[in-house]
């Protein structure tokens, strides 16, 4: 062949190749016209244009950063430093050794005038070992009865009271002139009514959020029923406490606080430096502005017997109880004049031993137990026997002392009176400072109550979701109030949402009672507290259901309730789920909630019946989606249940719609984006052929060596194939990539029980078996899923939307009793992420408020280096941070380096002595939702992607951290997961929802979160205010911040939330609105310094 003829032929070789590569090129297309399968890469789709990225990052200034890298408080003791130096030895009987003072030197003529309050109590658990009710039945009715008559009877005895939720249901059976004795009680001081919330909380799992809308339920009931403005803080049974908690304190106007269970070695050595009585400041609070001047009683509890001084057997000599059973044996001798010089001086002794701890020449003694004084015989034994011992130690000019009975109020002026003398006189230091908090906590014998942290799981989960829902309820019942009065608009359904929304908070506040969220009552009880929850959960659902359709109407009241919850809970132990909606050709109208005070972009889903659909705005744009197969049993797809996701851009507090429409059999549905489904170890993938998905053949994960891996625009995470766990996580902007073993472990128990955590050793492997592997893919998301009989383990790899794109988003879903496997019984189990992060400390949130630091001690157990996370944790070192958010309350450690373990669920088989009497057996098929984010720290040399930013501290060998603050993407990340789109919906053809609702003029800025929006109310269910709590929240510079949908420097005012409202009688109070502190006007631009609170009173009637 000559050489043309050769070239000739070689040309049109080449062209056929290239008209196959078009052919080829175009098959997809091709095919989407005829099956409508369409799979494309995400970096060659259209879909790429859907992004709404800020281009700019964030302009963090320097001044911004340095503040906030300088916002560190010094104290004189830091109690994360102080459990690394406690002396954790044991003294006889297990219990942790306090200072005593030598025997003799309670006499003399040295010896200080000692000033001792006795002040009698009764701790009422709202629920423990019997529900609220029969608690309030048996014995909360007759000790609040006998209160008032004795008191009135002895008019020098006192009495404190504590939780607002007993007395609301006993005030409501009461006669007026018995309300008015009780106001009289409070009036003269014999009646003190302490911390004032709704119950006394738990300070470990609770939210903020949660604590605060408590804290002023109890508030304004007591405010309106009994004139009264609490100002000491009593919480003596909590498990442990919680640093934030006394910020609130302070912020709500109370001015002094009481606790008792902490650390008994902590306890040790703060006496040993007479720092039993501190001003607990806050980390970043660097001008101490809102120190909580807190007193630590010192011995095991507050029972009578440990409550006189450090003898308990001398203590109990002094209780005058008769009991009512007659196995338990009396110890206390009536006093008469034949006793009672002895029985004085062994009381006197135990005073003065006690006051030796203290600095300021005053202690207080409480007298009481739980649910005491419910007999009038109590009563009049106790007072009538102290009242002699009172007279007969006062008359001892000798022993320098002067006992009175007393309230909380009554020691706390005479300890500050004491303070300042004692600095005038000596020039003493004021009380010492003290940051940090009090977890976890043990009583004796290296016994660490760190298990409650993750305690029925379940009921976590379910009161994160009930708050969820009352805080949108709240939001959009609100602004419902305020759009009727707009349009003129009479809103007929007021004080039924009025009801639905008290009962709801009540049950959730009920709910935040220290052995309820805990999961340590009754199993009984814990059931009628998820019931109580259950009632919430559908009464804030169908306020928000009503809410939604009369604003997104434009204020349609005439029309009945035709929206529905996307999400529903059959049962109060059920998980819960979406509804699979039903698509017609005349289309479904989703109305979706955004209850966040800023924009959002965001992936969202929902299930339908059918995979022929196609997703329109409310202007008929057809809106792109990702439809994802819906599991029928491990290896078949469902054929009449699908998953379609979407990209939704929603303003601050917005209401918007998009439908869903039916399309005809083999109508062309060109937005449609199948995902592409792989499954390994099983034999089969049965998908019905008329599915439009792109399937792979079934995979044996011991036949495929190379990892699997799901990837977006800025992240690739790898997985192993044998058991579909994430191995490494790599930031594709850096390249850097970051080694991140998850694994499932458990925690045999030799003791563990509601309460304690007390593993035989370290966590060994979980052996669940080969797992079924299922793997999507697709241009909005991409997912591997792992499951097991047990255990059904997701991650999620977002795209398109940027803030939701830089994580991975993971779902548990754990039943340690399915298939009633016998070999988790006496179980704990985790999910630990091991990592090459080589960090010196971690941190855990403290209530979602702020982010502490945790330093894991060695040389101790396992179970006294878990800490509680609320929502969410960090490790890091000086190159990257990784963050692990959550949507509900843990136990966690970091136990190495690099190391970051989440306890997931318990079964216990044994009570573990702590009062409890059963184990906990009553687990069910749990759900947790987390996400794991990986940050790279910019190089401030050579970075362009944030100007003008400070380099951030990395943490030096033998420095320790007290706090840090999340990243501002960390702070958007977060906030999407506790607070996700709503979704409703109605089957119902209507034109009603045409509009949109966006109410608010300007975001808020990245900084700043809307805590809660709600209507104040009274007794009648009658509107009288509104309230706004804004937080302005820490964040950490040195990180990237170019795909956060959020500005930092806009103003806020009352006016720019509410656009379109006139407000008036606006104000800003303290956090629960018992105090004023200055008028504003609408448009007054509001000043929060960093980390704060700041609330906000304002009315939507002009007519108040």
């Amino acid at each position: 062949m000559k050489f043309h003829q050769r070239l000739i032929a070689i040309s049109g070789f080449l062209f056929l190749i290239a008209l196959c590569l078009l052919f080829l090129e175009d098959l997809p297309r091709n095919l989407q016209a005829k099956h409508g399968n369409h799979h494309i890469s995400y970096r060659d789709s259209p879909l790429r244009n859907l992004k709404y990225v800020q281009n700019d990052p964030l302009n963090l200034s320097n001044q911004v950063c340095f503040q906030y890298e300088h916002l560190k408080a010094e104290t004189n003791i830091s109690l994360v430093g102080l459990r690394l130096k406690n002396n954790y030895n044991l003294g006889a009987g297990g219990d942790y050794v306090l200072p005593t003072m030598t025997p003799g030197r309670e006499y003399g003529s040295s010896i200080r005038p000692l000033k001792v309050i006795v002040m009698p109590h009764s701790h009422n658990d709202a629920g423990w070992l019997r529900t609220l009710e029969e608690y309030y039945v048996y014995t909360t009715k007759n000790i609040l009865n006998n209160m008032v008559d004795k008191l009135r009877l002895y008019p020098n005895m006192t009495f404190v009271w504590a939780e607002a939720v007993f007395l609301n249901i006993w005030w409501n059976e009461l006669e007026d002139d018995m309300k008015v004795q009780v106001r009289r009680l409070i009036k003269n001081g014999q009646l003190e009514i302490v911390s004032g919330g709704w119950v006394m909380p738990d300070e470990a799992s609770t939210s903020y959020y949660s604590i605060i809308d408590q804290l002023m339920e109890g508030h304004q009931w007591i405010l309106e029923n009994l004139h009264v403005k609490p100002k000491n803080s009593w919480a003596i049974d909590p498990f442990g406490h919680s640093g934030t908690v006394p910020y609130l304190w302070k912020k709500a106007g109370l001015e002094n606080m009481v606790i008792q269970r902490i650390h008994q070695a902590t306890k040790a050595s703060l006496a040993q430096q007479k720092s039993l009585e501190f001003l607990w400041r806050q980390p970043w609070d660097v001008k101490g502005s809102w120190d909580m001047l807190c007193h630590v009683m010192p011995y095991m509890l507050y029972t009578v017997k440990h409550t006189c001084g450090p003898n308990p057997y001398v203590c109990m000599m002094f209780d005058y109880q008769v009991h009512k059973r007659k196995y338990r044996k009396t110890f206390a001798a009536p006093i008469s004049l034949d006793n009672i010089q002895e029985q004085s001086k062994q009381l006197y002794e135990q005073y003065r031993r006690k006051a030796s701890l203290y600095n300021y020449d005053t202690i207080l003694v409480p007298l009481g137990d739980d649910f005491r004084y419910d007999s009038a015989q109590e009563w009049d034994q106790q007072y009538q026997n102290y009242n002699m011992l009172m007279e007969y130690m006062n008359a001892r000019d000798d022993w320098k002392i002067d006992v009175q009975f007393g309230t909380l109020k009554d020691y706390f002026e005479i300890l500050r009176k004491s303070e300042k003398e004692k600095t005038l006189q000596h020039n003493d230091k004021n009380f010492p400072t003290v940051s940090g908090d009090f977890f976890p906590y043990s009583d004796k014998s290296n016994a660490y109550w760190s298990g409650y942290f993750t305690t029925r799981p379940h009921a976590k989960k379910f009161s994160r979701e009930v708050e969820k829902n009352l805080n949108a309820a709240d939001i959009l019942n609100t602004l419902v109030t305020g759009y009727s009065k707009k349009w003129n608009v009479e809103y007929p359904a007021y004080h039924d949402i009025s009801n639905f929304l008290q009962q709801s908070r009540r049950n959730l506040a009920l709910f935040l009672h220290h052995d309820a969220i805990t999961g340590t009552s009754k199993e009984y009880v814990m059931q009628d507290y998820e019931n109580k929850l259950f009632h919430s959960f559908n009464a804030t659902q169908k306020v928000i259901s009503k809410s939604a359709q009369f604003l997104i109407s434009g204020g349609n009241s005439e029309v009945p309730l035709i929206l529905e919850p996307e999400e529903v809970k059959t049962s109060y132990d059920s998980v819960t789920k979406k509804q699979v909606l039903h698509v017609t050709k005349t289309g479904v109208p989703v109305i979706l909630f955004n209850s966040l005070a800023k924009a959002r972009v965001e992936l969202t889903s929902v299930l339908v019946d059918t995979d022929k659909v196609i997703v329109k705005t409310r202007d008929h744009e057809e809106i792109p989606y990702q439809l994802n197969p819906v599991w029928q049993n491990s290896a078949s797809v469902h054929q009449s249940q699908f998953e379609i996701i979407f990209l939704k851009k929603l303003a601050a507090l917005s209401l918007d719609v998009v439908y869903l429409v039916r399309v005809e059999e083999g109508e062309e549905i060109k937005s449609v984006y199948p995902a592409k489904i792989s499954i390994f170890n099983s034999l089969q993938l049965n998908i019905a052929p008329e599915l439009i998905f792109e399937k792979e053949e079934p995979k044996y994960s011991g036949n495929h060596q190379s990892n699997i891996s799901l990837e977006n625009e800025y992240l690739r995470a790898e997985f192993d194939p044998k058991t579909g766990l994430l191995k490494c996580l790599k930031d594709k902007r850096t390249g850097n990539t970051t080694r991140i073993d998850l694994t499932f472990m458990q925690y045999r128990s030799q003791g563990s029980g509601a309460y304690l955590f007390y593993p035989n050793g370290e966590a060994r492997p979980l052996h669940l078996g080969i797992p079924i592997i299922h793997v999507m893919e697709g241009p909005f998301m991409s997912q591997i899923e792992v499951v097991h009989p047990n255990l059904r383990h997701s991650v999620k790899l977002f795209s398109l939307a940027a803030e939701q794109a830089h994580g991975l988003h993971v779902q548990n879903f754990f039943d340690m009793h399915a298939n009633k496997v016998k070999n988790l019984q006496d179980t704990e189990i985790i999910m630990r992420l091991n990592s090459d992060i080589q960090n010196t400390v971690f941190f855990t949130d403290q209530n979602g408020f702020q982010m502490i630091a945790r330093k894991t001690n060695p040389n101790r157990y396992v179970e006294s280096n878990y800490f509680p996370m609320t929502s969410m944790g960090i490790v890091e070192d000086a190159h990257r941070r990784l963050s692990v958010h959550s949507a509900q309350a843990h136990g966690v450690a970091g136990l190495s380096p690099g190391q970051f373990e989440i306890m997931l669920d318990r079964e216990l088989l044994y009570d573990d002595d702590r009062g409890l009497g059963e184990g906990v057996q009553d687990n069910r098929l749990t759900q947790n939702d987390f996400v794991i984010q990986l940050e790279y720290k910019e190089d401030i040399s050579t970075n362009t992607d944030v100007p003008n930013q400070q380099p951030i501290s990395n943490h030096q060998p033998g420095s320790l951290e007290t706090h840090t603050f999340p990243t501002i993407l960390s702070m958007q990340i977060n906030d999407l997961l506790q607070k996700p789109i709503i979704k409703l919906f109605t089957s119902v053809s209507t034109d009603l929802f045409k509009n949109h609702f966006q109410p608010v003029a300007s975001a808020l800025p990245c900084d700043i979160s809307l805590v809660h929006m709600r209507n104040l109310i009274n007794s009648e269910l009658d509107y009288t205010n509104s309230s706004l709590v804004l937080h302005r929240r820490g964040y950490k510079c040195g990180f990237p911040t170019r795909d956060v949908q959020c500005a930092l420097d806009s103003p806020v005012s009352v006016a720019s939330i509410f656009k379109d409202l006139s407000v008036y009688s606006v104000k800003e109070v303290s956090l629960t609105h018992m105090y004023d502190k200055r008028k504003l006007s609408p448009s007054t631009k509001l000043h929060i310094p960093a980390m704060e609170l700041l609330t906000v009173q304002f009315s939507l009637d002009n007519g108040r």
